[in-house]
């Protein structure tokens, strides 16, 4: 076994939900408007085939909302094969950048409540990968031709974090109560039978198998980290559907358009951007520019320049200088 661990430059106050928090009020501040429940049906085209607003579901019935910009932070798949109208689907530029890119794999999703606070378990806010063999591209291929009964027994790969030991206003919130995650990828197609069958309500099938997953994610983590032997209180599994309904991703596939070496290649990379083929429709977010927080991010800072036509980059580097000679004085 092999472990590698990543430690965090910064620790978010308050977790993740601080971004929406934080964001919220300099949207509203501009003028802008943020709509909870209120699920994209549609992107809205003119006669001209330029996007001009976006049609949202508000309790049983579809309200217009008109825009001159629209930008999407769905995903390239949710976007194109299901917002768009139908024959705006099968437009050259669409159809072209849908055959550069394929759904990324998924993930099983195990999280873990424990007894204790960070102190007590001795948890770090530390991100750990821990590999189960030394050529990951042949042992994840070999796991994903597995019949998916003895999947469990062959992850290649684990993912492990604790984001309340990440969170310095944790124990304030949560006293005597900590967290950890753990992420392992999943075939789609292990789950695909079950689709269909409500949340909540899936057969006993499916059960077993998910719970094969977080059995072996258990015993993993109870070997890295044996002092949490008798401290878990519950636990949790997500498999792809879970991911399929709750992020609205395409397979599961949470980590949007696998970043293979076909992705990665200068031409696809340079067509797959933040103008979109469809006239004043905007793409964001993972999907135009690497998987992951960090790759959303910059994907951001991409789009923001395309919308504004002004290299955002350099702004980004005359506030740091500036910042930092404020700092010298």
């Amino acid at each position: 076994m092999n472990e590698k661990s990543a430690h965090l430059p910064a620790r978010l106050s308050g977790g993740p939900s601080e971004i929406a928090f934080h964001t919220i009020p300099v949207i509203e501040r501009a003028g802008g408007a943020v709509l909870t429940r209120a699920t994209v049906q549609s992107v809205l085209l003119d006669s001209a085939g330029k996007a001009c607003g976006v049609s949202v579901k508000k309790g049983q019935e579809e309200v217009n909302i008109s825009c001159p910009i629209v930008i999407s932070d769905a995903g390239l798949f949710n976007t194109y094969q299901y917002l768009l109208p139908e024959n705006a689907r099968c437009l050259p530029g669409v159809r072209q950048q849908l055959k550069m890119v394929r759904p990324g794999s998924s993930m099983v999703s195990v999280f873990i409540c424990l007894r204790g606070t960070r102190k007590d378990l001795g948890l770090q806010s530390t991100n750990y990968y821990v590999y189960f063999d030394t050529d990951v591209d042949k042992a994840m291929e070999r796991y994903f031709s597995m019949p998916r009964e003895k999947a469990a027994a062959h992850i290649p790969f684990f993912f492990i974090a604790s984001s309340s030991a990440k969170d310095p206003t944790w124990e304030d919130r949560f006293p005597d109560r900590s967290t950890m995650v753990v992420l392992i990828p999943s075939s789609y197609e292990w789950f695909e039978e079950w689709q269909e069958e409500p949340k909540g309500k899936r057969s006993s099938d499916y059960e077993t198998l998910k719970t094969s997953f977080v059995e072996a994610c258990l015993l993993v983590v109870m070997k890295l980290f044996p002092q949490l032997e008798g401290k878990v209180e519950s636990v949790t599994g997500g498999s792809p559907l879970t991911n399929q309904f709750y992020l609205a991703a395409p397979r599961g596939a949470c980590y949007g358009a696998d970043h293979d070496l076909s992705r990665l290649h200068p031409y696809v990379m340079a067509s797959i951007r933040a103008q979109s083929p469809i006239p004043n429709l905007y793409l964001t977010g993972q999907d135009i520019f690497t998987s992951g927080l960090m790759g959303a991010l910059q994907g951001a800072l991409l789009c923001s320049s395309a919308v504004l036509k002004r290299n955002l980059y350099v702004d980004l580097k005359k506030l740091h200088s500036r910042i930092q000679a404020q700092k010298k004085n």
